[in-house]
C-alpha cells in the first residue's frame, strides 16, 4: 500500500503549522494490518502525525523524498528491497531523517546490522504502544533506542551509542537561522521564549561543533540537516 491509499486531508494554514511542530512519521511494512495497528497507536499521540505509508523499501524511498518525514518506522524483513537496504539508502541520502527498525527477532547480528545501516532505534513488532511511541520520540530527538528486552548483554552492546544529533526543534531553529531570521523572529515564528531560543542555539552550536551561527548553518546545509 502506498500513500495514495491514505492521502493526507486538506488542511488550512493553522493545521499545517501545527503539523510542523509534530514528529512526522512514515510507516513502512509489507503487512497492511501492521501499518493499521501502528497508525492507530500513533494517531493517539498529540506530538506525532502520520505523513505516509509504504509496503516496501522502494515505496519508502520515494515517500521519504516527497514527504521528508522526521522518523521512518521500518520493518526489517520485506520482499524486494528489505528494511536494512532501504535504511542505508535513506540515511545516506537524507541526513535529517531518522529510522526506527521493527523486528520480529532479536540477535546480536540483527542489532549490528541495524546499527550499520544507520537506524537509531530497534524495537520488537510486539512491543507495547508506549514503547514504540517512546522509540520514535527518542530517535526524533537524536537519541538511540533499544527495546528493553534487547538491552541486556550481549545484545545491548551490539548497538553502540551514536553521536547526538539535532532534535526536531533544533532543526527548525537552524532552518530559520539559515533563512535569515533573528532570535526575536524565531521566537515569534515558533511561539518560544527568548531564553528558550538562546538555549536551543547554544545546543545547536555544541552539537555541530560550531563556533558561531553562520558556521552552524553552513554545517547544517552541508550535512543535509536543513535546506
Amino acid at each position: 500500500m502506498n500513500d495514495a491509499a491514505h492521502p493526507p486531508p486538506a488542511r488550512d494554514d493553522s493545521a499545517a503549522l501545527e503539523d510542523e511542530r509534530r514528529i512526522g512519521v512514515l510507516l513502512v511494512d509489507d503487512h497492511a494490518v501492521v501499518r493499521e495497528g501502528l497508525r492507530r497507536i500513533l494517531t493517539q499521540r498529540a506530538d506525532m502525525v502520520i505523513v505516509g505509508e509504504a509496503a516496501n523499501g522502494d515505496e519508502a524511498l520515494a515517500l521519504v523524498s516527497r514527504r521528508r518525514p522526521d522518523v521512518v518506522v521500518m520493518n526489517l524483513t520485506m520482499p524486494g528491497m528489505d528494511g536494512l537496504e532501504a535504511t542505508r539508502r535513506i540515511c545516506s541520502g537524507f541526513a535529517a531523517v531518522r529510522v526506527v527498525m521493527l523486528t520480529a527477532r532479536a540477535s546480536a547480528d540483527t542489532l549490528r546490522e541495524a546499527h550499520a545501516s544507520g537506524a537509531l532505534g530497534v524495537v520488537f513488532k510486539d512491543s507495547s504502544a508506549n514503547a514504540i511511541a517512546d522509540a520514535i520520540a527518542q530517535v526524533a530527538d537524536g537519541q538511540t533506542y533499544i527495546d528493553p528486552r534487547m538491552a541486556s548483554e550481549p545484545l545491548g552492546a551490539a548497538l553502540p551509542e551514536k553521536p547526538h544529533v539535532l532534535s526536531t526543534r533544533e532543526q527548525q531553529i537552524l532552518q530559520l537561522l539559515a533563512d535569515g531570521c533573528t532570535n526575536p523572529e524565531v521566537c515569534e515564528r515558533l511561539l518560544l521564549g527568548s531564553e528558550t531560543v538562546k538555549t536551543h542555539v547554544s545546543h545547536i552550536l555544541t552539537k555541530l561543533h560550531a563556533t558561531h551561527r553562520s558556521q552552524a548553518v553552513a554545517i547544517g546545509l552541508r550535512e543535509g540537516i536543513i535546506r
